[in-house]
Formats: structure tokens, C-alpha cells, sequence
């Protein structure tokens, strides 16, 4: 919803949630303080504690894969420390015990663009070659990557007749546009509609995925559907919903989507995590890292067949500029003192002006 305000009215969105929250809840054992106080708010955690908060991702990312034989659901995720930087191994141990989290030790110093091509390969085989160009650049002063990949693919239960599509017109703010209109001319599936949508859920498989389409009613706009949506009414809408007869008209279509998400979690409330004044103690001995940004990027397709998307999130930590060591390089004249500390008497003083005359 704070993406889709900050986008052009007239762009195409897709995002996996889970996919991004997996990576900051992974990022939030590292935090502390306000740092942590503010990702938690972000994440709507509540008062729940990160041990509860991790244990239930534990559950998600077992549970989840397994749950339907007829869809196949991969959930992967990494941490890419810098080699020998000050990681705590209890912020390492916590995120390899319940996310599952591979440790990658990488030195970005030595080679940056081969770490990049490195995640690059890790992303795609996680997203069965989806998403193959997760990151084109790092900043030079990274110090960890924290990933979290998802691939997603499903047969509708009911599916689309190839041979019932046919071109038809798209109707876009820009105008129409022609696209492939698949079509069921008659099925039973769940819907509901209220003065603002009509909503249908189609199943995947053996029923435990599906995906719900929202379709504005005459004289309204995608806009003020989603202007409604809150988890409330979200959970509202689905509980209303009931077995229809349809005739369902769904076009086919594909995209691609990338966002860096630093703009947008700033607005959710979590801009000192990205600033100086970040905390992340539990994850650095001595702090003095920041999130440089969160690079997301979503893959979807939909056919005949069924589904087949992917998604990728790479929280970027760097070292705050406090880290950088100050430059005091004595390369043109300077002053000097040479002092008593105790009282400030100055015993000598000077000016060089050529240290070799």
C-alpha cells in the first residue's frame, strides 16, 4: 500500500510481503534500542517477543513447502558476512537455527564484483532461474547481505481452456490495450462483492494456495480498493466469501518488478535503521553498521495453466561513515605543540614548512 502510493498511478506492482518481512525479521535479530523498537513497529510484530516472532517464521518456512504436493513452494534464505568482520556468532546461530539461513562468508574487499555474480547465482537457483539479476552493484563499504529467496509455482484446480482465449481489449487509464483474455464460461468458484468490488478466489491444487483477484465495479478505480485494504477489512472481505457460478474472464499476463525499498520502510517508520545512528549491536561487535537499502525484486506469470512467480529481497548492511577512519594525512605545512598535559604548559612549539630543509 506505501509502495503503491510513492509509484506512478499508471505501474504495474508486484511484491512478495513474505519474502521482504522473512529478510527484515532476519535483519531485526540483529538490532537493538530505538533501532529495534522502530523495526518491530514497522513489521506490526505488536508485543510479541523476537523469540515467538522467530519461532513462528521457523514454523512458516517448514510448514509452508509442504503443504500442498501439487504446488511446489521453495523458501531459501542467506547471510553474506564480510570475512573476517566482527559478526557476533549468536546473531549468525539465531538466524541458521530458525531461518534456516546459510552463512556465505564472502570478501567483498577483495572482489565485489564476483560476490555480486556469487548471490546472483544463489538467487537464480533459488528461483528456478526466475530472477537472475538480483544485484547489479554493491556499495564499496558492505559488509553483510541478508537474503531471502521465494519460488512459487501452482496449477490452477480448474484450469483455463487454451483454446477459450482470444484477443480482447484491455481497458487501461491510457486507454485500451489488446491482451489474451483467457475464459471458464461457467464454474463454481468462491466470490464476494460489496459497492466497491467484485472478488473471485481461484484456487491452486489441492486448495491451500490460491489467488484472489479484486475487480473494481463501474465508476471506481484500483486506487480505492486499495485505499481500503487494511488487515481488517482484508480478513473481513474473506470471510464473506461464497461459492458462485461464474463466467470468469482473466487475462494472461507476465511482469517483471524491482523497488529499492529504503524510501518506503523510512515512511513505515523505520528511517534510523538506515542512518548513522543505527544499532545493531546484536549483529556487530561494537555496532557501526547501517542498512544501506532493501533491493527488491518480483517475477509473475500467469497462463493457463497456473502460476509461476518469484521474489527476491537483499537487505544491504554497510559500515556507518563513523566506521571510516578520519583522514589526518600532515601532506602540506602544518603547527605544532609539544605539551605538558597535566597543566597545558607548552614546552615547544612550531611550524614545519618543509620536513626536509
Amino acid at each position: 500500500k506505501q509502495l503503491n502510493s510513492e509509484e506512478e498511478s499508471d505501474k504495474n506492482i508486484f511484491v512478495s510481503p513474505f519474502s521482504i518481512s522473512t529478510a527484515l525479521s532476519m535483519t531485526t535479530n540483529g538490532a537493538a534500542g530505538q533501532t529495534l523498537d522502530d523495526m518491530r513497529n514497522t513489521l506490526k510484530i505488536g508485543d510479541l517477543p523476537m523469540a515467538q516472532v522467530n519461532t513462528d517464521y521457523k514454523t512458516l518456512l517448514e510448514v509452508l513447502p509442504k503443504l500442498d504436493p501439487q504446488t511446489k513452494l521453495k523458501l531459501a534464505q542467506s547471510i553474506w558476512p564480510q570475512t573476517d568482520y566482527p559478526v557476533l556468532n549468536e546473531f549468525l546461530k539465531l538466524n541458521e537455527s530458525y531461518y534456516a539461513s546459510e552463512v556465505h562468508p564472502t570478501d567483498f574487499r577483495a572482489d565485489l564484483q564476483g560476490a555480486i555474480e556469487k548471490v546472483n547465482l544463489w538467487v537464480s537457483d533459488n528461483t528456478d532461474g526466475l530472477i537472475e539479476d538480483a544485484l547489479s552493484e554493491l556499495p564499496g563499504n558492505v559488509v553483510m547481505l541478508l537474503i531471502n529467496a521465494i519460488y512459487f509455482k501452482g496449477t490452477w484446480k480448474a484450469k483455463f481452456d487454451p483454446e477459450l482465449t482470444s484477443p480482447m481489449p484491455f481497458f487501461a487509464p491510457g486507454g485500451a490495450t489488446e491482451v489474451d483474455m483467457m475464459h471458464i464460461p461457467e464454474g463454481s468458484f468462491p466470490y464476494f462483492e460489496n459497492e466497491l468490488f467484485q472478488a473471485v478466489d481461484l484456487p491452486y491444487g489441492d486448495s491451500i494456495f490460491s489467488m484472489t483477484v479484486f475487480l473494481p465495479k463501474e465508476g471506481k478505480d484500483v486506487e480505492a480498493v486499495i485505499s481500503e485494504l487494511s488487515p481488517e477489512n482484508y480478513e473481513l472481505w474473506l470471510s464473506k466469501f461464497s461459492n458462485q457460478n461464474l463466467d470468469l474472464y482473466l487475462p494472461k499476463f507476465k511482469m517483471e518488478y524491482g523497488a529499492k525499498l529504503k524510501r518506503t520502510l523510512s515512511d513505515m517508520g523505520m528511517g534510523l535503521a538506515f542512518s548513522d545512528a543505527a544499532d545493531f549491536s546484536k549483529m556487530i561487535d561494537g555496532g557501526g553498521v547501517k542498512i544501506d537499502d532493501v533491493i527488491h525484486k518480483a517475477f509473475v506469470e500467469v497462463n493457463e495453466e497456473g502460476t509461476e512467480a518469484a521474489a527476491v529481497t537483499v537487505v544491504v548492511i554497510i559500515e556507518t561513515s563513523a566506521q571510516f577512519p578520519t583522514l589526518f594525512k600532515a601532506d602540506h605545512p602544518f603547527f605544532f605543540v609539544i605539551r605538558d598535559n597535566k597543566t597545558n604548559s607548552i614546552l615547544f612549539m612550531g611550524k614545519v614548512m618543509n620536513p626536509k630543509a
